[in-house]
């Protein structure tokens, strides 16, 4: 359970992909991610967890393997993270349109869309101080403004921000101070 893990102080990188699509390849068989289990994952620091999820509900588990028609190679022998057959709707899930989509996904459930870094990049991100586990009861993130940027002098205002609670205890209030 993705949850559980986060919940655990785990960092996850999840990777869609189809087996017959070009840049996934290249970018599979680049060793990024593999790198990053090695060292943060279960039998390294067990800081990070990697799925591979194939995205494409048509392939096979020989186009996995890396024999059957519609694959770019052996997508399992020399993979050391979870691979995830028939994950079309997980890729659903997370509105995907295009191969490879690579999410990093923070303790504090921060999704971002970190794309094809380098493992030595991958792990600047997933080591950020916005990536750390919760510590504190309340924490809550100013994350954006999302009201108006805009308004004509002596006419009232309505700001509205977009907040994220990344403490251990349920968030019940916040209060926010507009100053101008």
């Amino acid at each position: 359970n993705l949850y559980d893990l986060l919940d655990e102080g785990k960092k996850v990188i999840v990777q869609f992909s189809a087996t017959w699509c070009p840049p996934c390849w290249s970018y599979h068989t680049s060793g990024a991610l593999g790198s990053v289990w090695n060292t943060y994952g279960p039998d390294g620091t067990d800081e990070v967890f990697v799925f591979f999820i194939e995205g494409d509900d048509t392939t096979t588990l020989e186009d996995l393997q890396g024999t059957g028609t519609a694959t770019m190679g052996d997508w399992v022998s020399n993979t050391p993270y979870p691979i995830i057959d028939n994950g079309g709707s997980i890729f659903d899930d997370y509105d995907g349109a295009y191969y490879p989509t690579i999410y990093t996904i923070c303790p504090n459930r921060t999704l971002t869309e970190s794309g094809q870094l380098t493992s030595d990049a991958l792990a600047e991100l997933l080591f950020a101080p916005g990536c750390a586990a919760a510590t504190l009861p309340s924490d809550v993130a100013l994350l954006e403004y999302t009201g108006e940027t805009s308004g004509c002098l002596g006419e009232p205002a309505t700001p509205s921000v977009l907040i994220m609670n990344t403490g251990t205890s349920a968030l019940t209030y916040a209060t926010i101070g507009v100053f101008v």
